[in-house]
């Protein structure tokens, strides 16, 4: 009967006395150059989008 209590209290302390240790960093070399690349595809979808709305609003101006 003693047993079980002292198991208790082993189990507990063993459960606190751990200690807490960070994951390493996990770096993705593939994924990071996709990355840039999807970036850069953005950039320029976006620059070709802004320069046709100019142009439209330029054409705009001179019908009005």
């Amino acid at each position: 009967m003693k047993r079980i209590p002292m198991a208790i209290c082993l189990t507990a302390l063993l459960c606190t006395a751990t200690t807490v240790r960070a994951q390493w960093v996990t770096f993705d070399p593939s994924n990071l150059a996709q990355s840039i690349v999807n970036t850069t595809r953005n950039v320029i979808q976006t620059t070709t989008t802004a320069e046709n709305m100019v142009k439209n609003f330029q054409e705009t101006v001179k019908i009005y």
